[in-house]
């Protein structure tokens, strides 16, 4: 009887609470802040759940911030969603789709706009549409900056990214002829069809240039209007970012993505099978290259809970003998498994371990240290001194030899940075300085100092970089601005030794000494771009001395510099 007097009310309670779920599983998740909010899922990417909410980007929510009932619910609210194509001609997500048969590239020998030829590419995870025209403001600021950092994603993550120009030009004429000037290495929409790009057509907007970073599906992740070098910064900076997080050697991204794993899995192979999934390699190829590690084979047993029960090296490893039960070790003890599953059981397996070493390359091994988001910080470069200018008869600038595949042009000159180049060029005010008979070291600038060279009386004085850019041209009252060479010297002070990473462009030839020694010489026609060359620096405990020396041919004269630190 009381059960019956009861009856009604529990049935409230029981439909209150199945209202409740049901709204939880329409949209309710966690932030990760302790807060919750009401979201859709839309994607994974690294260690990152991605939502749609009411905000103008994807929020991103860390996977481990999800309970693992949250990641199952997400799993099965984004399991329909065509995999990433190995053939981008096959791609299914809503905005790389789109861009097959829409789409041009540059030939760089025939120096033409052609079909692009998407069958060869994989499907790429992110897109970055530049939205611009060559007399809108920010739009070459954004195509000029992002180049480099962007070149250097393709060959450190080949296949994830790509770029995309889409034109606001009022002609296919001129859009064309923007992407021609710019040298673009990038795909280029057909104006004629740019109205079937409803993806990317949703965040054009007139007479604004945009950066937007979109997932293949569509769904951005970053929209700003580069009006200024900051925004450029921040794009450049967030496109980066994102590569990290995709990073097999991210460590802080594998407790999430070993967290999702471990919850969903069961869920993926609920009717069949896989073996064990390797989340986080403990074996770092640079670290191994300098012990004499050529290649590393091994077949990993891997339990039921995801630990490493033995690793045994196989014959085709090409390992030391003194290294190889310290290798082993490492596997054993710091990588990061999830186990095999079979229909939807964890089990034990085996995992079929194989590390290629490659040969050593100081500009590829800067560009990873580059596009690493574990360094520590940066140093501001704002304040520089300048003594401008030299003049250089316009016989020392060689003609162009050649134009690289991201743009750069290249000048006739001999092996640049070697002996035999300033050997051979002693007259070229390119490879002679006022300061070779005391040595770069010598150079200590202050402001209003006076220099003689060549007979001219030049002065150092101070300018500051507006977000790392510097024009040469500031306060210049001495000698052309045009053929010629000028000075640009900084001092830092660091408390401890620090390892670091100078990004640097220039317009136009460059060389750059830290502490006296010469760490960079390009002699090259190109304009500043932000980060175009990435060069590796050791600064000492105290007072560190950077000294520039930037040639210009014509019009603009400027240099653009970051400098970032990992301590040791």
């Amino acid at each position: 009887m009381v059960f019956s007097r009861c009856y009604p009310f529990v049935s409230l309670c029981l439909l209150v609470t199945g209202l409740r779920a049901l709204a939880a599983d329409a949209g309710d998740w966690p932030d990760g802040a302790g807060a919750r909010f009401r979201g859709e899922p839309a994607s994974v990417f690294g260690p990152l759940a991605l939502f749609r909410t009411k905000e103008a980007v994807l929020k991103r929510v860390p996977l481990r911030a999800l309970s693992p009932e949250d990641c199952q619910r997400f799993h099965r609210a984004i399991a329909d969603q065509p995999a990433r194509a190995a053939q981008w001609s096959d791609a299914r997500g809503k905005a790389t789709r789109e861009l097959v048969g829409t789409t041009k590239q540059l030939d760089f020998t025939s120096r033409m706009l052609v079909p692009a030829k998407l069958a060869a590419q994989r499907e790429p995870e992110l897109l970055v549409a530049l939205y611009g025209y060559q007399n809108l403001p920010g739009s070459w600021l954004i195509v000029n900056n992002i180049g480099p950092n962007y070149q250097r994603i393709q060959r450190l993550h080949p296949g994830l990214a790509s770029s995309v120009f889409y034109g606001l030009a009022p002609s296919a004429a001129e859009h064309e002829n923007m992407a021609l000037t710019a040298w673009m290495p990038w795909l280029v929409t057909d104006f004629a069809q740019q109205g079937r790009l409803g993806a990317l057509r949703r965040f054009e907007q007139t007479g604004v240039a945009r950066c937007a970073i979109l997932t293949r599906h569509g769904d951005p992740l970053l929209l700003e209007e580069p009006t200024d070098m900051n925004i450029v910064r921040r794009c450049v900076d967030e496109l980066v970012a994102l590569a990290w997080l995709t990073d097999p050697y991210n460590t802080s991204a594998w407790a999430d993505r070993e967290h999702y794993g471990r919850a969903v899995r069961p869920l993926q192979f609920a009717r069949t099978s896989t073996g064990p999934e390797l989340i986080g390699n403990p074996l770092r190829p640079d670290g191994l290259r300098v012990r004499g590690v050529g290649r590393v084979e091994a077949q990993v047993d891997v339990d039921a809970a995801g630990k490493v029960t033995a690793v045994t090296l196989q014959p085709g490893s090409r390992v030391p003998e003194a290294l190889a039960g310290p290798i082993a070790d490492a596997v054993r003890r710091s990588a990061v498994f999830l186990p095999a599953i079979n229909h939807g059981q964890a089990v034990a397996g085996t995992y079929a371990y194989v590390l290629e070493v490659p040969p050593a390359s100081v500009g590829l091994d800067a560009d990873a240290a580059w596009l690493d988001r574990s360094m520590r910080g940066e140093i501001p470069l704002r304040d520089w001194l300048l003594l401008t200018s030299l003049p250089v008869d316009e016989k020392d600038f060689s003609d162009i030899e050649s134009v690289g595949p991201d743009g750069t042009v290249r000048m006739k000159a001999v092996a640049v940075g070697t002996a035999q180049v300033s050997g051979a060029a002693q007259a070229s005010a390119f490879n002679t300085n006022f300061f070779d008979r005391d040595g770069p070291a010598s150079v200590a600038a202050k402001i209003g100092q006076k220099q003689v060279i060549d007979g001219r009386t030049l002065t150092w004085r101070a300018v500051k970089s507006i977000d790392g850019y510097v024009d040469m041209k500031t306060g210049h009252k001495d000698g052309p601005d045009e053929y010629c060479v000028g000075y640009a010297w900084t001092e830092i002070e660091v408390s401890a030794p620090l390892t670091a990473w100078l990004g640097i462009g220039s317009d136009d030839g460059l060389k750059v000494w830290l502490n006296g020694e010469l760490v960079n010489d390009r002699w090259l026609h190109r304009i500043s771009h932000l980060d175009d060359d990435v060069v590796p620096l050791k600064l000492k405990a105290g007072a560190n001395r950077i000294l520039l020396k930037v040639q210009n041919k014509t019009r603009n004269w400027s240099f653009t510099a970051r400098l970032r630190y990992r301590e040791r």
